[in-house]
């Protein structure tokens, strides 16, 4: 008897296309049509693998797709057919019933770029699920459509991709949209020091939680990289800068407003010496509890200064006021009111000698314990004189008169 066998009379010969913009969604599949050839080559039409007829007859089929012969398989999936009046049956691979045991879900997830499948047909010729296999060859060109419209319609994913199969000089400029890129396609490390120009990285291209804390060092950020537009408000925290962090050439003119500063904000030692000029603050900007006591020392203060609509009434205690503190021209003539001087505010040392003028500055009756004589002269006669009564303990104005050994001789004077 002779060996007979199932060969491909036409096997994988094309794939259906609609248009050449046709999506990978509209593959048909891979064609596949079967003819029984003894080892001759003569054809006899409806044998099976045992020499009986087949036309007309329901059968089942199996393809099953392996990475190399016998290998771990792809693809898997059955038909149930029927054979024509010459025994001949023509399916399509790709468009039967997955068995659910192999790699891929669908025939597009193979990888095809590996170019080593094998395609082993079995045949139940009862289409009982006994199957029996027929052929197990390895794939040609034709079914390299699928890679080559794989590449034509962007369906190339990482899964399929090895380490190093895409070169960098493989991608041309602008083939890669990154607006299409999903979250943690691209790993820190797959991006290389100095690839990414921050220059050319449109507005919210980078979103605030893509940033990790502590990722941004602003020592190395170039001046005006950072614009004053791209800091919103409250965002910095000067509590958190260190010192020297800001410069002063850093703050523009009138940039700073003491009014929203808070208090203990800039401490006594953050003010560098004469940077603060007194001519240049307001009114009531410095208030009286701001000045702590002795910060000031008047020694230093410029002629006009303070001047005297600067220094309220009873601001200033003179019992406080160091010798020479205020000079002789210091006093303008009439500024000091002795009816208002306390008693012993001018010691006898503090009045220069020849300095009062009696003759012009007293009147009225000049006490005894003053060095006057307490008495009014404006109603003297001739002949008298001030005379000691030691019975009342001052002076009387009276006429001497003759004693015991006294002679008196009045005179018109």
């Amino acid at each position: 008897m002779k060996n007979l066998y199932i060969i491909l009379a036409a096997l994988l010969t094309t794939m259906t296309f609609y248009a050449s913009s046709q999506n990978i969604g509209d593959l048909n599949g891979i064609y596949y049509q079967a003819v029984a050839i003894d080892e001759n080559g003569k054809e006899i039409v409806g044998k099976d693998v045992e020499g009986k007829p087949l036309y007309n007859k329901t059968i089942g089929v199996r393809f099953t797709i392996t990475s190399g012969l016998n290998g771990p398989v792809q693809w898997e999936e059955t038909h149930t057919t029927n054979t024509d009046k010459y025994g001949l049956f023509t399916l399509t691979i790709g468009q039967g019933q997955p068995s659910g045991n192999a790699a891929y879900n669908h025939m597009l997830d193979i990888p095809w770029i590996d170019a080593n499948q094998f395609l082993k047909v079995e045949i139940s010729t009862k289409n009982d699920g006994n199957y029996k296999m027929v052929s197990n060859h390895q794939f040609m060109a034709a079914p390299y459509s699928f890679y080559t419209d794989d590449i034509a319609d962007d369906a190339i994913t990482t899964a399929k991709i090895l380490d190093f199969a895409i070169l960098n000089e493989d991608v041309s400029t602008g083939a890669v949209d990154s607006r299409t890129i999903l979250d943690e396609t691209v790993l820190n490390e797959d991006v290389a020091t100095g690839s990414i120009d921050s220059r050319t990285i449109l507005d919210e291209t980078v979103l605030n939680e893509d940033v990790a804390t502590g990722s941004i060092d602003s020592r190395t950020i170039l001046d005006q990289t950072v614009l004053n537009e791209d800091v919103a408000t409250g965002s910095i925290d000067s509590r958190t800068i260190l010192d020297e962090t800001v410069l002063n050439e850093d703050v523009a003119t009138g940039s700073i407003d003491s009014r929203t500063i808070l208090d203990e904000t800039v401490l006594n030692e953050d003010v560098a010496t004469g940077s603060i000029d007194s001519r240049t603050i307001l009114d009531e900007t410095v208030l009286n509890e701001d000045v702590a006591t002795g910060s000031i020392d008047s020694r230093t203060i410029l002629d006009e200064t303070v001047l005297n609509e600067d220094v309220a009434t009873g601001s200033i205690d003179s019992r406080t006021i160091l010798d020479e503190t205020i000079l002789n021209e210091d006093v303008a003539t009439g500024s000091i009111d002795s009816r208002t001087i306390l008693d012993g505010s001018l010691l006898n040392e503090d009045i220069a000698n020849a300095t009062i003028d009696l003759t012009a500055k007293v009147t009225n009756i000049l006490p005894v314990a003053n060095g006057g004589t307490g008495v009014s002269t404006t109603t003297v006669t001739d002949g008298q004189m001030l005379i000691g009564d030691g019975a009342n303990g001052n002076f009387q104005v009276s006429n001497l008169t003759a004693g015991t050994g006294i002679e008196i001789t009045n005179t018109a004077g």
